[in-house]
């Protein structure tokens, strides 16, 4: 098993390498695009992104290559979504009609959900080929998936420096050698540890009770919702399931007050 990590780390931090040799914006753009336009196919290319930020120096680079990753996942969800929308030719009634109640789940605010969904590590095309099969507006779908997927990868390029800098004190910790570079394995199992971290949490997340909040409270209290089940995923069930039910009695405190409030003034 860890010989195979290493190898599917080292392929990763190698690949990377030679793309830093290409015109970041470029770069970045391509492998997002590419990653995005299959359905159900992305590959794990933040991880890729995040190893190519680790051998960045330059924060104007790390801000091309965010823009470039954003823009490159924005129409490569535009692939996906238009998709929907000729796929939607040759479903059966009921597969659309299924298809179409999915895309209606987020009632309050679609291009929040949207936004929400590029934004952060989540299996997106399960919203955004239901929004093709539905007719949403295409330029809010492309506004909504830019700004959350630029935010995104931006956000992956930072997380590789960040791992950079700690695999170069753990190499140091562990008496693998110093320098100002770090170990390209040792990275790259960081970033590896990481994905897979990440991986297991959405997997582990109650995503039907986000949308169950998100309708019946909105935006923020489905966010809020989002990282209960985010930090309770990393937990064993059964502390899980408690941090949860506190955490929701908390917001069903503080929607009470809200409610008094008025009265009371």
């Amino acid at each position: 098993m860890m010989a195979g990590n290493v190898t599917a780390a080292g392929f990763v931090q190698e690949l990377a390498q030679r793309l830093s040799s290409v015109n970041p914006f470029l770069a970045s753009f391509m492998i997002s695009f590419v990653s995005n336009s299959i359905p159900f196919m992305t590959v794990p290319y933040l991880a890729l992104i995040a190893g190519y930020g680790a051998l960045l120096n330059d924060n104007f680079e790390r801000f091309l290559v965010g823009i470039g990753g954003g823009l490159g996942a924005a129409i490569g969800k535009m692939v996906v979504f238009y998709f929907g929308r000729e796929f939607h030719r040759v479903l059966s009634e009921e597969t659309r009609e299924n298809l179409e109640f999915f895309a209606k789940a987020f009632q309050h605010g679609v291009f929040i959900a949207i936004f929400l969904f590029a934004a952060l590590p989540l299996p997106d095309d399960v919203l955004y080929i239901p929004l093709g099969v539905a007719g949403y507006n295409p330029v809010l779908f492309f506004t909504a998936v830019a700004l959350g997927k630029i935010l995104l990868t931006l956000g992956a390029v930072y997380f590789g420096d960040i791992v950079g800098q700690a695999a170069a004190w753990l190499q140091v910790a562990l008496g693998l050698g110093g320098g100002e570079e770090p170990n390209p394995v040792v990275t790259a199992l960081l970033l590896l540890a990481a994905s897979i971290a990440v991986t297991i949490m959405i997997i582990r997340m109650d995503w039907k009770r986000v949308v169950e909040v998100y309708n019946e409270y909105g935006p923020l209290a489905g966010l809020y919702e989002m990282g209960l089940q985010a930090v309770a995923a990393l937990m064993p069930r059964r502390y899980g399931r408690s941090f949860v039910e506190r955490g929701e009695a908390l917001l069903e405190r503080l929607r009470g007050e809200q409610q008094r409030r008025p009265v009371e003034g």
